[in-house]
């Protein structure tokens, strides 16, 4: 019986740990109920969580975020006190980084982006909103984006989209859907850019399709001093 009973042990062990381990894995995320079939994101409007990092630096705080489609967003950036770090404005084309502390605003094109500082990342905000393709039966499917950059999107098996990725290196992440007002919107976004700038933006308490005010999306320049973005350095 000694010799049998170690026997026993070893082949009814790892069974018993798969099982143990099974039961404290995270449970599967239920699929989202009550969305509205057809309908879209329009407007979005959320105190948001920002991360920025760039090769030298990283900076990070909290924030607020309004966007219209079908590309135009203005993003603030708050320091612990609650004073408004930097207000950052997009048209689609354009885009404006007002840096009130500082009476400063840099704006240009976005194909005038410096590479340095992390505002190039910000450039990608319009394809991450862009509206993507049906899912494929495969989960993943090849596209070309608005710009004509070939672009590789990646599913789950509700048909959300988790990933996508350009053959440039640039890239972006949904994570953690939710529904809000009958739309599946991500808890965050991270996206990347081929320099290795990356923004996460992670939402708290969205609205989605509430009426925005015009002049939110504006900036207002007044006394402020305007400058190309090659005189930018960095927030």
């Amino acid at each position: 019986m000694s010799r049998i009973f170690p026997l026993l042990s070893q082949r009814t062990l790892i069974p018993v740990l798969l099982i143990l381990l099974a039961g404290c894995a995270a449970p599967a995320r239920p699929p989202l109920a009550s969305l509205v079939p057809g309908r879209e994101m329009e407007t979005l409007q959320s105190p948001v969580s920002l991360s920025i990092k760039t090769a030298t630096r990283s900076i990070g705080g909290r924030g607020s975020l309004i966007f219209k489609r079908p590309d135009r967003f203005h993003v603030a950036v708050l320091s612990p006190f609650g004073l408004t770090l930097a207000d950052i404005y997009s048209d689609g084309k354009q885009l404006t980084c007002v840096l009130p502390g500082r009476q400063i605003a840099y704006t240009g094109l976005m194909s005038e982006l410096p590479n340095r500082g992390g505002l190039r990342a910000w450039s990608l905000m319009r394809w991450v909103v862009e509206p993507s393709p049906a899912v494929g039966q495969a989960l993943t499917r090849e596209n070309v984006n608005g710009s004509g950059v070939r672009e590789r999107l990646f599913y789950d098996v509700q048909g959300l989209l988790e990933r996508k990725e350009t053959e440039e290196g640039d890239r972006v992440a949904y994570r953690d859907y939710r529904n809000v007002n009958g739309v599946a919107l991500p808890e965050s976004i991270e996206l990347g850019n081929r320099n290795g700038d990356t923004v996460r933006i992670v939402f708290d308490d969205p609205e989605v399709n509430q009426p925005v005010e015009e002049g939110a999306l504006k900036p207002n320049l007044e006394g402020i001093n305007v400058m190309p973005f090659s005189s930018f350095k960095g927030f």
